[in-house]
């Protein structure tokens, strides 16, 4: 009787233990976590926007966005080297660029946080905590993630060179990552732009704003020539050219089709501007809604 009664006593504290543990746990429901936010569909929808976001405003929206041209190799005469005193200078001697330079090192992490965020994309997609619909579905998103990731990688590979290929969520300091060659840079690119092809949505099933396989492909084409596989290029570049879906406006279009105002041409003359191509660059015209056939891929 005293070996049950003892018995008896032991599971009540045990389970009360365990009461005790689960009432602890804390379980975070009135803000975001990686455990929390990536549990179906629409968290991933809604981390991928955060990178489309990122772009966005790195790319367009920031003050400093006309320095980008610096960095990419193209109007580095804007300032005179020999009066400037600033980042820009090192654009002109070479041999004093370093990892010190503003602009290089605000490009750096700026490239290597959306490949952080692709990574996380595409690690937690394989979770079995994740509810999602279909395979297809998990996939379109995985698809997605590695498009945006190449596409870091191809700013990586065109400007520095040699850099880290990292292809999983970081989660915790590393210092021991070590310079992939450019031609390795391009090969992944090319793995990632690969699957991307196969599982993005056709434009014509993608939101505004959003890559399709339509900018997989032209992308792709890229990387192609940079591997020197002129004639893969030629085949991806030719798949985007005949699509169905896509064209070159050749006709008046959106909501100001019909609009015109007078302006003056190089003699002094007044004329009415107003074309096509005028119009493929009016606000509200950018998306196939608004009937443009023409753009691959707009970031807005």
């Amino acid at each position: 009787m005293k070996v049950i009664r003892q018995l008896f006593i032991g599971l009540v504290l045990a389970g009360s233990m365990t009461s005790c543990y689960d009432l602890l746990t804390e379980v975070p429901k009135d803000f975001l976590t990686p455990e929390n936010s990536y549990t179906d569909r629409k968290g991933f929808e809604a981390a991928l926007a955060n990178i489309y976001l990122s772009i966005r405003n790195d790319f367009y929206a920031n003050s400093d966005q006309w320095q980008n041209f610096d960095l990419m190799g193209v109007d580095v005469d804007l300032n005179n080297p020999r009066t400037s005193n600033d980042v820009y200078t090192e654009y002109f001697y070479w041999n004093t660029l370093n990892a010190d330079n503003g602009i290089a090192k605000k490009w750096w992490q700026r490239l290597y946080g959306y490949i952080y965020s692709c990574n996380v994309i595409i690690d937690r997609a394989e979770s079995s905590l994740v509810k999602w619909n279909t395979e297809e579905e998990k996939n379109a998103i995985v698809g997605e993630a590695k498009f945006l990731r190449a596409f870091a990688y191809r700013f990586l590979g065109n400007m520095w060179g040699k850099a880290p290929i990292v292809l999983e969520e970081t989660t915790s300091p590393q210092f021991n990552y070590q310079s992939a060659t450019q031609e390795e840079i391009y090969k992944q690119c090319k793995e990632d732009l690969l699957f991307a092809v196969q599982w993005m949505p056709e434009i014509d099933n993608q939101k505004g704003g959003r890559a399709s396989n339509v900018a997989a492909r032209h992308l792709l084409s890229e990387i192609l020539i940079c591997l020197k596989d002129y004639n893969g290029a030629v085949e991806q570049a030719t798949a985007v050219i005949n699509n169905p879906s896509m064209s070159l406006m050749t006709e008046r279009f959106g909501k100001l089709k019909d609009f015109t105002f007078e302006g003056y041409d190089y003699q002094g003359e007044k004329e009415p501007w107003g074309d096509v191509y005028w119009d493929l660059f009016r606000e509200n015209n950018f998306n196939r809604i608004d009937g443009n056939k023409e753009c691959i891929w707009n970031v807005q």
